[in-house]
């Protein structure tokens, strides 16, 4: 059985068969065992809610949820389609189930569909095609396969409009919660001397090892860690945190601690409503706040300290 990480990347046939039910959480275990027994992939679970508790927003309830998986689309295609139904009739004498949802996906238009190459401000282009070429602009190379981070949400948009009118030339950076990797890969091309990336989540941090190599770079030190296990000597010239607000007034001092003299902080992920507290900590952590911008419900700040006496 495979993982559908990567699935659309590295699938044998130009084409995928989708197979999906929305069910009561109370089926789930029947129907999962179907799936998984009668499929080409693992299955997934995804319950149709949306909250961020980064944010401290509380789970809502919801008792409903979709199953999906995938069948490649080969000439064992209807046997297999015929067994998972033959297992569904089974389970819907006892238990009320809706008919499987089947939808063909065709892998060029899927990734086109879900990551088409973007612009952002007058520097970048971020694409999933590794022939693409530029005389003229940054390419951040990604691999859409990976599920992670793929540079279009608002907040990284932001970030990059913000860092591509600094000075990164010779300068030490550090990516404090580098998701997918795409401002590590952009520091570096903008001239950074030197890039570390932090994170605590292991898919992340595999994404943004893989979207290095995707862009040719492999000077990027990465690291499955938080800013507060970073040795006390390690010091930089800018920051970049693409993060939530709790985290970043969490660690207001800690971030403050790790930057020399005069230097920049720019963060982001921060929801618009939270934009007021998190300059209000920052600032009385030390920081001075030059700059803020705002797209849909978010914001991207860009502040500096005027002098660090942890130096």
């Amino acid at each position: 059985m495979r993982s559908l990480k990567n699935l659309l990347i590295q699938m044998n046939n130009d084409s995928l068969i989708e197979i999906s039910l929305i069910i009561k959480n109370e089926f789930v275990e029947p129907v999962s065992y179907v799936f998984k027994k009668f499929s080409d992939y693992d299955f997934v679970i995804n319950e149709d809610i949306e909250y961020n508790p980064d944010e401290n927003e509380k789970r809502p309830k919801s008792d409903l949820v979709t199953i999906k998986s995938y069948l490649e689309d080969d000439t064992h295609l209807d046997n297999k389609l015929s067994s998972i139904q033959g297992a569904l009739a089974l389970i819907r004498i006892v238990s009320e189930v809706p008919e499987l949802i089947i939808k063909k996906i065709y892998k060029k238009d899927w990734l086109e569909q879900k990551f088409p190459s973007i612009n952002i401000g007058e520097k970048f282009i971020i694409t999933n095609d590794k022939d693409t070429s530029s005389k003229s602009k940054i390419l951040i190379k990604i691999n859409p396969g990976l599920g992670f981070g793929t540079g279009h949400h608002p907040t990284t948009k932001m970030m990059l409009e913000k860092m591509e009118n600094l000075k990164f030339s010779n300068k030490k950076i550090l990516d404090f919660g580098c998701g997918s990797g795409i401002l590590s890969i952009a520091a570096k091309k903008l001239g950074a001397k030197t890039v570390t990336a932090i994170e605590i989540d292991d898919l992340a941090i595999n994404s943004a090892k893989e979207n290095i190599k995707f862009s040719n770079l492999s000077d990027i030190d990465i690291r499955h860690a938080s800013i507060e296990h970073l040795p006390k000597s390690y010091k930089f010239d800018i920051i970049l945190a693409n993060i939530s607000s709790n985290i970043i007034i969490n660690f207001s001092e800690l971030i403050y601690s790790r930057l020399v003299k005069g230097v920049l902080l720019l963060c982001s992920g921060i929801l618009s409503s939270d934009m007021d507290k998190t300059i209000e900590k920052l600032q009385s952590s030390g920081f001075i706040s030059l700059d803020s911008i705002q797209e849909e419900d978010w914001c991207c700040l860009e502040l500096k300290i005027a002098y660090n006496f942890f130096s």
